[in-house]
């Protein structure tokens, strides 16, 4: 188990919508051409739920209702770790904190997996091929499904899936950091080349 002297909060959240709902509820901006921006997409996807662990498992949900909570709880920590964070969840805030840059306002203590792995293995990672290959256990539900189960009325069943997606979170932390070794997927162009060992050095 790491050395958790330092205040860690475990960090993701789940949108209302997916990317392909804004690309076929919205026409292309005027100037911008048929293709959209994916962080603008982004923006659009509206929080459903967002979680937040501590490094004892305890989780806290938060929605659009208590978003200020949300953002006081994520000033509060020394270290936010989540995976894939700074090119997805950040942005997916946005709109929530006006006036301020959500990614430059936390990435200097933000411990971003997808990031620190790519800088290693070259690739994207998923959460759930990493803790299915390290932890033994992967994401109890299809991701495509959330949004529509949220809009559903579904919020329990959300946030179990919720916290199963933050105790990998802090699985694949806790993994690399005592280990310094992961194994995960690689792959070329979404071709799967087979399963691969890297070393990680994870000082946080």
């Amino acid at each position: 188990m790491p050395d958790y002297s330092q205040n860690v909060g475990f960090f993701d959240l789940e949108t209302q919508w997916l990317f392909q709902d804004i690309n076929s509820q919205q026409k292309p901006l005027s100037g911008y051409g048929k293709a959209r921006n994916r962080d603008t997409m982004a923006r659009e996807l509206k929080l459903a739920v967002a979680g937040l662990m501590d490094h004892e498992g305890h989780v806290k949900f938060f929605t659009e209702d208590n978003i200020e909570e949300l953002f006081n709880a994520l000033e509060s920590v020394d270290l936010i770790v989540g995976h894939n964070l700074l090119r997805f969840d950040y942005i997916v805030l946005s709109p929530y904190y006006s006036g301020v840059d959500v990614i430059k306002k936390f990435q200097d203590k933000t411990f971003d997996i997808m990031k620190e792995l790519e800088t290693v293995t070259g690739i994207w990672t998923g959460l759930g091929d990493l803790g299915q290959l390290n932890l033994g256990f992967t994401k109890s539900e299809d991701t495509l499904k959330i949004p529509a189960m949220w809009r559903g009325g579904e919020h329990d069943r959300v946030k179990e899936y919720l916290r199963t997606d933050l105790e990998l979170t802090k699985g694949i932390y806790d993994y690399g950091k005592t280990k310094g070794k992961l194994r995960y997927t690689h792959k070329d162009y979404g071709r799967i080349k087979g399963i691969r060992t890297v070393s990680v050095h994870w000082d946080t």
